[in-house]
């Protein structure tokens, strides 16, 4: 195995209140808590000198937790004391460089965004099928909290491990 390969065990996430989203990822995306709540203070401890190594001097506090899918694809969400955890008021800034969405498959399309609705959240598009001859749909929604997610009909690579020879031949 090639050493200069990455795998992606897991992606951080900041909210403002750490129960509401841990119970909203378990209870609505079917994630399980693997650890946490943990807490992490600025208090002179090894991981409080961590913390201030990654966060800087005078991020008090931090909360956080660590849920998995079912396919072992790790969600660390954080709840921060100062500055306070706040929803982005214009949380899709998709021109600006890093993240800007989190891609999930899941089962049933349709019942995972309805869910994602009844429980706080919003959709953010219709549902798009974007290969019509595999059936591969996608839809943009959002956590309470205003963090994007893709939901996909199908796996990442399913959908897209083939696109480059498709839309070669016209079929995307």
């Amino acid at each position: 195995m090639s050493t200069n390969r990455a795998s992606a065990p897991h992606v951080g996430l900041s909210v403002p209140d750490l129960d509401q989203a841990i119970s909203w990822y378990t209870d609505v995306l079917g994630f399980r808590l693997l650890a946490g709540p943990l807490e992490i203070s600025e208090d002179g401890t090894a991981l409080g000198d961590v913390g201030m190594e990654i966060y800087g001097a005078g991020y008090q506090r931090w909360r956080f937790a660590h849920l998995a899918t079912d396919d072992n694809f790790g969600l660390e969400l954080f709840q921060f004391d100062s500055p306070k955890t706040v929803a982005r008021e214009n949380n899709f800034e998709y021109w600006f460089g890093g993240f800007n969405h989190l891609g999930l498959t899941v089962p049933d399309l349709d019942q995972k965004l309805s869910a994602i609705v009844a429980a706080g959240g919003k959709a953010r598009t219709p549902v798009f099928v974007v290969n019509p001859e595999q059936n591969h749909r996608i839809v943009y929604a959002e956590d309470p909290w205003g963090s994007v997610l893709e939901l996909c009909s199908h796996s990442y690579v399913a959908m897209w491990g083939s696109a480059q020879s498709a839309a070669r031949s016209g079929a995307v």
